[in-house]
């Protein structure tokens, strides 16, 4: 007998699952609260997908630890 329901995704054993929890505290974080709530239910891991990809640099490149970088562009412009 066939199990009830939509059949599994063959993506799905493939995916790699990141979960985040995140404070949010209203005064400092308001514009966060406000994303969060504005986002129609079902529809949040697109939502912060797309936004981490419309607003976040990522450089794959990069070997050096950000903290490392400032510190080079300190000395440099000391």
């Amino acid at each position: 007998m066939a199990r009830p329901g939509r059949p599994k995704s063959e993506r799905a054993a493939s995916a790699q699952i990141v979960r985040i929890k995140l404070r949010l505290y209203p005064g400092e974080d308001d514009d966060l609260i406000a994303f969060f709530g504005d986002i129609p239910a079902g529809l949040r891991a697109i939502s912060v997908k797309r936004a981490l990809r419309d607003g976040a640099i990522i450089d794959q490149d990069r070997t050096q630890p950000e903290s490392d970088l400032l510190d080079a562009l300190d000395a440099f412009l000391l």
